[in-house]
């Protein structure tokens, strides 16, 4: 659940969330949690060169502007083919003999020699997979060790050390060729199995020799893992996992909507790649106890009927699927090595034997009219360069974002001053969708639309605009992707951090029949937060005319699916083969989990599930200097800022006290100046002080600060956004500055920000003028309805022009959000909720009314109310038979030692006793506003054991048993 710093209420609030069917049309909301940043596993920063490449390496076709153009996009070499077996190709097959080490290091040196001179010398670097044609490698009566030490040799002294290519996939695509080198004495299944031997003793040699390349394979062109009832599966990936997986650093796939090859014309984005994938993250798991992770060195769409000519409309047509995929490999950059979209350079080799036509795949096209003696003198850029200049300079930490929609992606990152969201719509119909921001950005200064539009028998529309107003919903076409870029006047400050981990199960590949449990167990499951999101991925290979909506039980608890899943319906494929998210609430969860599935109808597999679990943290490294936050009004001292280091209590650029005065060991510049001490802060320098608000109020803050610039500022920030106006300073001593401000009830951090080259002594709040909003719920709405508006009756008063702010929050996700603004006075105010909940029920939900400044997003408000007199039915009770009068329920049972634990009953519940197995009271809890169900946080002094806990309600009072683990 959201964190408020102001107690409103120990008793959530109790809803019943309504779904209705299908053809219920509703928006879409994305949420975005700017203070939030967002870690997948350790990895939060984008690294660009894992995602924005190019199937292309340095090379003699490219000239210094073509690096140029790359460069600017920041677009790094993806692949290329002649590695060792290419090079060396003609030699062997004459010879049936690898070259003698002699042989390869005279040829390496000649090798490196010659490339030193080439103009294309200085564009080389390290980031690279070099791959060949199966037959270059593939001679089946040949020594795969022989083969490997060959292979190792190769790498070791044809490259120098430092331009040494990153990844080594011996062949590409080698299983859908393996027909070819059959003859007259193998089978297919011999010609693979011998394919991933000479993988396996490639990589073995690799590692005797010390080289540092990651051998990867086995580039899988066909991965229709699902195919004879998961015998593909078997016979190809698992069977080279199985020979060559201990000495592979990483497993290659090629990600394809339409024919690679040979296969059946589907689409692989969405919930098909996941499959894929988390079927080779599962079976990692099980082998090696760790996830080897992915290189996706090709991915893309083929298009089909497009003719043999280029036109604009055929080249734009992968960049459709790579825009939706890019989205879901973003999601698994910390298990994944390199993805590169199928984008090549300009493949001399097919113009010109081609009349000059592009390669299909081609980022530059020869202009023909440039041709002179068969000399290219022009080159011009296909369609595909849409796809880079949509993505240039998307960059920064993640930040935490999430989707109604399993159709609608979305990824968000802050870089310093500037944010980005990005969004994608996988659907075939118009996606309205609504941006919905729990936590503030900060001031914007200006916001820039891109967006992709493209269609199948049209040109694409590509947009780059500035946009005069910031976005509250945006309409997507049909696989559209939309880029916003939210230039911001300072850098954004994190106050939270969510880590997602996932958890696997060694069971997998289990067949489905009818009415059997299949159980799943995932152990060691971190959760030393009270806050939290999870979900369980669960991938199934089925006919179409069976279910996709099994009985799901979470440690004993049944959990409702969703019917959507992420892309389409795949009719047009023989089985259904995807992923199936199941959202599960964070407080059901415990250290060791065991999942129950059952299906009502026999046939298929369930090939693999994971457990996704997002721990939302607060940022509680920050701490008042003098162990107690200040309580306002009072003087604080500028040099006695919080503790918690860079990033945390402060920002310096250098992050080094060079005057080294009072807190030598920080990174602010501290000055003594006469009996006092001043800060001195540079451009974008800031420091954080902890305060706390007793009642909000207006305050005049004074502020002693002088520049020896002739002109600087200082801005007092919270929640990322200015709190008053802007302060002026010039070169005078220590100048009095002051301003009013306007600060909401509650505990938490103000910033102080310089801009230019400030000095300050002291800020004094004084003089508070409380302020009288006030806010409360008067209709007696007892239900929440999706696809509807939903309205509330609302009384309020608003001391300036105000926002009410209404939020419905299920656990931790935020389910729907309006925004009304008010004049200053009293009212009542009809509100409507448009409620963007996927069909469950949250175990705590509470919809939350606030009166906020106009167009804020700070997390404070000047006053706020929870509505707490909905009908509730948890889906998260777990009956405890020692007792069944008054028909209570607690849950989660067991429950940790840090988690929040609920109680309902068909009476207004009062009081809480926690009881030890001798009868002595433990702990207790007083509800001053009684209520059918109540939540309590239990703390770290509780050992493991079992507790009774003594229920007083209108009745009586009544006794149950937990277990805290």
């Amino acid at each position: 659940m959201k964190k408020i710093y102001h107690s409103i209420s120990k008793v959530l609030a109790c809803v019943s969330i309504l779904a209705f069917s299908q053809e219920t049309t509703a928006q879409t909301a994305v949420t975005i949690d700017f203070q939030t940043q967002r870690y997948l596993d350790q990895v939060s920063e984008l690294d660009r060169s894992k995602f924005f490449t190019i199937h292309a390496s340095a090379g003699k076709d490219y000239s210094d502007q073509d690096m140029a153009h790359l460069k600017d996009w920041d677009v790094k070499f993806g692949r290329s083919f002649w590695g060792a077996f290419g090079r060396y190709n003609d030699y062997i097959s004459s010879n049936q003999v690898f070259p003698t080490d002699d042989k390869i290091i005279s040829d390496g040196i000649k090798n490196i020699n010659n490339t030193k001179k080439q103009a294309f010398y200085k564009h080389i670097t390290r980031q690279l997979v070099v791959t060949d044609h199966p037959k270059s490698m593939i001679h089946m009566d040949l020594d795969t060790k022989e083969a490997g030490a060959f292979a190792a040799k190769y790498f070791k002294y044809n490259y120098e050390d430092e331009l040494r290519p990153m990844f080594y996939e011996p062949v590409n695509e080698p299983f859908v060729h393996a027909r070819e080198f059959m003859g007259d004495n193998y089978q297919e299944s011999e010609v693979r199995r011998k394919t991933a031997e000479y993988f396996k003793e490639i990589g073995k040699a690799f590692d005797e020799e010390g080289i540092d390349t990651y051998v990867i394979g086995y580039s899988s062109a066909w991965p229709s893992m699902e195919l004879w009832d998961f015998g593909h599966w078997e016979s190809r990936m698992k069977m080279f996992m199985d020979v060559a997986g201990d000495y592979m650093d990483g497993f290659s796939t090629h990600l394809y909507d339409g024919i690679n090859v040979t296969g059946q014309d589907t689409e692989r984005s969405g919930s098909n790649a996941d499959a894929i994938l988390d079927l080779i993250e599962t079976y990692s798991y099980i082998k090696w106890g760790t996830i080897k992770p992915h290189a996706i060195t090709e991915y893309g769409g083929i298009s089909q009927g497009y003719g043999d000519t280029y036109t604009d409309v055929e080249s734009i047509q992968t960049v459709r699927s790579i825009n939706h995929m890019i989205f879901g490999l973003m999601d698994r950059e910390d298990r994944l090595m390199i993805s590169i979209p199928f984008i090549t350079g300009k493949s001399s080799w097919y113009y010109e034997a081609n009349d000059y036509e592009p390669y299909g795949a081609n980022l530059w096209k020869p202009v023909k009219s440039s041709v002179v003696n068969g000399v290219i003198h022009e080159y011009d850029f296909t369609e595909k360069v849409m796809f880079y200049d949509l993505w240039k300079n998307v960059s920064g930490k993640r930040v935490r974002c999430s989707s109604s929609n399993p159709d609608i992606f979305i990824q968000a990152f802050v870089d310093e001053d500037k944010a980005y969201v990005c969004l994608n719509n996988i659907a075939t119909d118009d996606q309205d969708v609504s941006m919905q921001f729990i936590s503030s950005v900060g001031d914007v200064e200006k916001i820039n639309k891109r967006s992709l539009k493209i269609y199948q028998n049209e040109k694409a529309i590509y947009e780059d605009v500035d946009l005069d107003n910031q976005p509250e919903s945006i309409t997507l076409q049909p696989h559209e992707t939309v880029i916003l870029t939210y230039d911001l006047k300072n850098n954004v400050t994190f106050h939270k951090k969510a880590i997602r981990k996932e958890y696997y199960s060694k069971t997998y590949m289990q067949p489905i029949e009818s009415n059997e449990t299949l159980s799943f167990e995932f152990n060691d499951v971190e959760l030393n937060t009270a806050h939290g999101e999870a979900r369980l991925r669960m991938a199934v290979g089925r006919t179409h005319n069976l279910t996709k909506r099994p009985t799901i039980k979470v440690n004993g608890t049944k959990v409702n699916i969703l019917s959507n899943w992420k892309g389409y319906d795949q009719a047009n494929r023989d089985d259904f083969f995807g992923v199936i998210e199941v959202p599960i609430p964070h407080q059901l969860l415990t250290v060791n989990n065991k999942v129950d599935i059952s299906f009502p109808d026999e046939g298929g597999t369930l090939s693999s599930i994971i457990l996704s679990v997002n721990n939302i943290y607060d940022l509680s490294s920050r701490l008042p200097f003098k162990g107690q936050v200040f309580e306002l009004p009072q003087k604080i001292e500028a040099e006695d800022f919080d503790l918690g280091g860079q990033g945390v209590a402060y920002y310096s650029t250098d992050n080094i006290n060079s005057i080294g005065a009072y807190r030598i060991n920080e990174g602010v510049n501290i000055d003594k100046n006469g009996d006092a001490f001043e800060i001195n802060l540079k451009q974008n320098e800031w420091t954080s002080y902890s305060v706390e608000v007793p009642e909000s109020a207006i305050y005049t803050v004074t502020v002693n600060t002088s520049t020896i610039s002739t002109e600087s500022q200082i801005d007092l920030i919270v929640d990322n956004e200015k709190i008053c106006e802007t302060i002026e300073v010039n070169n005078s001593d220590n100048a009095l500055k002051e301003v009013k401000v306007e600060l909401a009830k509650g505990i938490y951090p103000i910033h102080v920000l310089g801009n230019g080259d400030v000095k300050i002594d002291f800020l004094d709040f004084s003089n508070a003028e409380l302020l009288t909003d006030d806010i409360k719920f008067t209709s007696n709405n007892s239900e929440i309805k999706t696809g509807e508006t939903n309205n509330f009756e609302i009384e309020y008063t608003a001391a300036n022009d105000r926002d009410i702010v209404l939020e419905l929050w299920g656990d931790s996700f935020l389910l729907g959000q309006t925004r009304v603004n008010v004049a200053a006075g009293s009212s009542s105010i009809n509100v409507p909720l448009d409620v963007y909940a996927e069909p469950l029920n949250y175990e705590n939900v509470e919809l939350v009314a606030k009166v906020v400044k106009v167009n804020s997003n700070s997390l404070n408000s000047f006053a706020e109310t929870v509505f707490n007199e909905f009908e509730f039915d948890p889906v998260l009770s777990v009956s405890d038979d020692l007792l069944d009068e008054d028909l209570i329920t607690v849950f989660p049972n067991p429950v940790l030692n840090n988690q929040k634990l609920g109680i309902r009953g068909e009476n207004k519940i009062y009081r809480i006793d926690i009881l030890n197995t001798q009868g002595q009271v433990f702990d207790s809890f007083e509800f001053q506003q009684p209520s059918l169900q109540v939540s309590l946080s239990l703390n770290n002094q509780y050992s493991r054991g079992i507790y009774l806990v003594r229920i007083y309600n209108e009745n009586g009072s009544y006794t149950k048993k937990i277990m805290i683990q």
